[in-house]
């Protein structure tokens, strides 16, 4: 294959809908968890670097198990050499 599957659309819809689904369980974690900011186990700058390339890898994974495969055109398979001399034999 040698492009990667990817409707545009479908993938900004999905990442705005994985983006709100992210801030909401940042916002449990925060809100029902202070004692882990307090205690100095808070969040790090690893983790909005690690959620932020997360997000967008988990989007893609969405994205494809949504898209309709009618909208991806297929590879014209490749007919192998020993097909061919049957062929003309």
């Amino acid at each position: 294959m040698s492009k990667l599957p990817f409707i545009p659309k479908l993938f900004f819809k999905t990442l705005v809908i994985v983006v709100v689904l992210v801030i909401l369980a940042w916002w449990v974690a925060l809100h029902f968890f202070p004692e882990h900011v307090n205690e100095g186990k808070g969040m790090t700058p690893a983790d909005y670097g690690g959620t932020t390339i997360s997000t967008i890898l988990f989007t893609y994974l969405v994205h494809l198990w949504l898209m309709p495969m009618d909208d991806y055109p297929e590879e014209p398979e490749e007919e192998s050499a020993g097909s061919e001399e049957k062929q003309e034999g």
